[in-house]
């Protein structure tokens, strides 16, 4: 009787201690999924603002130079582009707010599938601005007056161009975000219900 109390001590004791080492890898790698999807983030905010910067000032210097279509083209690029670096902006001082939370399991997979959800809904957008660009220059072309035509033409030029660009960046963020949401659904994968004369417990497979 008294190997069997000492037994169920030990026992008792090395269950603790799994718990325990399971808690804290389970905190590791919480950690390093929130990490790199708000890295991922920062340098994506990095990249659009320095397309915008580069369309800013490049733009307006090319539309003084050039005419007709491609000087109203040039114009929109650097237009669109002040409206990328404040979203930009916003984006990255908000991911360095958020950076020293600590989230649990469940709410790493929210933050995960929001994020994913938001760039699906941008890539609707971009191809609504791509759509948008290729009316304004269709529109273009029905107008008699050439400096009109030309605006209308230029304008969807820089449209397009915008609106690619937008669409590639969010598919490659999207796909950067979802890989990280692929780890995390086979972590959720490796824990499942099992059942047993004691009762119903989670079993964890290595």
């Amino acid at each position: 009787m008294r190997t069997k109390g000492i037994m169920k001590k030990i026992y008792v004791l090395l269950i603790c201690i799994l718990l325990a080492w399971h808690s804290e890898a389970q905190y590791r790698f919480e950690d390093s999924i929130a990490m790199a999807r708000n890295n991922i983030t920062k340098h994506a905010m990095i990249a659009l603002a320095s397309w915008a910067v580069l369309n800013i000032s490049t733009g307006f210097i090319i539309a003084n130079q050039t005419s007709g279509e491609a000087k109203y083209a040039w114009r929109m690029n650097a237009y669109w582009n002040f409206v990328n670096l404040g979203l930009a902006t916003l984006g990255y001082f908000g991911t360095l707010r958020v950076m020293s939370k600590k989230l649990s399991f469940t709410d790493n997979l929210k933050a995960q599938q929001t994020m994913e959800k938001l760039y699906i809904f941008n890539m609707g957008l971009d191809l609504a601005y791509i759509a948008g660009g290729l009316y304004l220059r269709e529109r273009g072309n029905s107008e008699s007056k050439l400096d009109t035509r030309d605006q209308y033409k230029g304008y969807g030029t820089g449209v397009i161009i915008q609106g690619g660009f937008l669409l590639l960046f969010d598919i490659v963020n999207y796909s950067l975000h979802h890989m990280n949401t692929i780890k995390m659904e086979k972590r959720l994968r490796q824990w499942e219900l099992g059942s047993g004369p004691g009762g119903i417990g989670l079993v964890y497979h290595f």
